[in-house]
């Protein structure tokens, strides 16, 4: 398969991908998501009355998110080995997924420096292939993380943005080892800017998954 192949396979699956993340906040989704709010907000700490000022009360999502935990911790006790070990791993996407976020903007900035600056363009195959190995783990983690959530649109896009980024960074590492010479060329920075959009959106879809969709509202 050709580099120009290969670009545009990843240009159109990130693309399809962002472009179903970018239509993931409907009305009927944002209305959805505005009528649980209030109800989430409304659970009050321990002994606190619910005349009480918001400050004494739980941020909104909160309670539901402690009693996902609560039953979570509950139902752990009765798994199996396994299943304790799958649960344990979709826990870890949090931290997981902080690697491919900073490897491909780094490659990528890397890239393009070296393109001048040749000493620069060092890192880049050891930033990409890394990138790549920990894109599919986190995008697996994630999925096993959101087995117990509720169905949600948001959270459907933000899984499937997260499968594509998963295939396509797997992919980019394989290039950049199987095709070191390549790193700083053309369709490399075209590939890995495609991808830093594509890492940008799943970071803003994942952020709407726990705090909301207007979490960047000014």
């Amino acid at each position: 398969m050709s580099v120009r192949h290969v670009v545009r396979s990843i240009a159109v699956l990130l693309g399809i991908a962002i472009l179903l993340v970018s239509l993931s906040a409907p009305a009927t989704a944002h209305k959805e998501h505005k009528k649980q709010q209030p109800v989430a907000a409304q659970v009050v700490q321990p002994g606190a009355k619910p005349s009480e000022p918001a400050a004494t009360q739980m941020p909104a999502g909160h309670g539901q998110m402690v009693g996902v935990m609560a039953d979570a911790e509950m139902d752990r006790s009765e798994m199996s080995f396994f299943g304790r070990l799958v649960d344990w791993f979709g826990r870890l996407h949090p931290a997981i997924v902080h690697f491919p976020i900073a490897f491909f903007p780094a490659a990528l900035v890397t890239a393009i420096v070296g393109r001048r600056r040749p000493a620069f363009a060092t890192p880049v195959q050891f930033l990409v292939v890394a990138g790549g190995i920990f894109a599919p783990i986190a995008a697996a983690a994630g999925w096993i993380a959101g087995l117990s959530a509720e169905p949600d649109q948001i959270l459907t896009y933000h899984r499937w943005l997260g499968v594509a980024l998963g295939i396509a960074g797997a992919g980019l590492g394989v290039w950049a080892w199987k095709r070191p010479w390549e790193d700083r060329g053309a369709g490399m920075i075209v590939a890995l800017t495609i991808t830093t959009i594509a890492i940008a959106a799943q970071g803003f879809s994942g952020a709407a998954v726990t705090h909301g969709m207007e979490h960047l509202m000014f």
